[in-house]
């Protein structure tokens, strides 16, 4: 009996998360390539050039532990570049450590890069786009799950 109720607490603790957001699954090729699961959180920001470089959306903010794929619309060059003077500290340190500073040149329709944000600091990672014309700024902002906990707001 004891076992039962200890599983129906999970199943009961489990049931109540929310359900995956559709729009921040990981598709088919995320899956192959990078092993990611429905679980994993994967927000999209779309590149492209014209009058300057764009971003859309121009901010997103994302809980620690998600990813976040850029995406190029056109067939004009285009690379993702954080700055040590705009990402302070810890927050640079952790895209040094991990490789993701700066993307390579994306210079394909469709092609992608994909930033993991497993281990990152909170805070605020904003960052570059440079391409063909005058460069594009966005900003990505990793929640602080300590700020948003309902037992830090009772």
């Amino acid at each position: 009996m004891r076992s039962f109720a200890f599983g129906m607490a999970v199943l009961i603790a489990v049931s109540c998360e929310p359900p995956p957001d559709p729009e921040t699954q990981p598709d088919a090729t995320l899956h192959a390539e990078l092993g990611l699961t429905l679980r994993d959180r994967v927000y999209r920001v779309t590149l492209s050039g014209g009058p300057s470089e764009r971003a859309d959306p121009v901010a997103i903010s994302i809980e620690p532990g998600s990813h976040v794929e850029f995406v190029t619309s056109d067939w004009l060059i285009h690379e993702v570049i954080f700055e040590a003077d705009s990402v302070a500290g810890v927050r640079w340190a952790f895209l040094e450590r991990t490789d993701q500073a700066a993307s390579p040149p994306l210079i394909n329709r469709d092609s992608r890069y994909v930033l993991s944000f497993e281990g990152a600091p909170p805070g605020r990672y904003p960052y570059l786009i440079e391409g063909n014309g005058p460069a594009g700024r966005g900003v990505i902002i990793v929640t602080d799950p300590e700020l948003a906990s309902p037992s830090r707001n009772q």
